[in-house]
């Protein structure tokens, strides 16, 4: 992928769209009409310049990487990049796909993920709403083991998506999770808590998962100094 998106980005002529002090490329123009620059002067408000850096530019085109592991995707953080689908619903479908992704790119600061996970809090966190949700079921599922890691197992994902299913998972569980794609894994439960606490319901967010949001606000209003300096 990597190889095809360079030479794409040889042919294309400037187009001078920016986030923050990061490049953005359209590989591909989208399908429906977004205002792109006003999406970006948004997450520009919301996210302080330095969360930015672990990211060096966003890509906007129709890729592979999409159209793996059974499912299609419209975005995701890999090789120190943002890569986003040109194939949008509106302007909310494009900013909640950038900031989540933006949320993967943050946790791999190492000072901010040690605020994130260093201290298992938010682990814990997870973990015990995923015990509970187990205990919620009433239809056949994977052994309690699988509820029991933090880690991201594609075959235990198909399962929530495609056997279960989503809407059952949020029926059966609006006390747990804000929505169910954050019971995919901890980094997903980190990034779609993230997502929605700058474009979601924040009160929610809060009464739902307190630990995760004081994380949330503990990486916001850190100061750049913070993250690259020690005392």
């Amino acid at each position: 992928m990597i190889k095809y998106i360079r030479e794409s980005v040889n042919n294309l002529s400037k187009q001078n769209l920016r986030l923050h002090d990061k490049p953005v490329y359209m590989i591909k123009d989208f399908n429906n009409d977004i205002n792109f620059d006003s999406i970006l002067q948004r997450i520009e408000s919301l996210v302080p310049i330095h969360l930015t850096d672990e990211f060096e530019g966003i890509y906007v085109g129709n890729f592979n990487d999409f159209h793996k592991k059974n499912r299609a995707f419209n975005a995701l953080y890999k090789d120190n990049s943002i890569y986003v689908s040109n194939n949008q619903d509106d302007d909310e479908d494009l900013i909640d796909d950038i900031i989540h992704e933006m949320a993967h790119a943050i946790e791999h600061l190492s000072q901010l993920n040690d605020i994130i996970y260093g201290d298992y809090k938010l682990e814990s966190e997870f973990l015990a709403k995923r015990r509970s949700l187990y205990y919620l079921l009433d239809k056949d599922t994977y052994n309690m083991l699988y509820y029991l890691s933090p880690e991201y197992n594609e075959s235990f994902d198909n399962h929530l998506y495609k056997e279960l299913g989503y809407d059952y998972l949020r029926n059966i569980s609006p006390g747990l999770f804000y929505s169910p794609y954050a019971i995919t894994s901890l980094k997903e439960y980190w990034a779609n808590g993230f997502e929605n606490y700058l474009l979601g319901d924040k009160q929610k967010l809060k009464d739902l998962s307190p630990i995760l949001y004081n994380k949330i606000e503990k990486v916001l209003n850190t100061d750049k100094e913070d993250l690259y300096y020690e005392n």
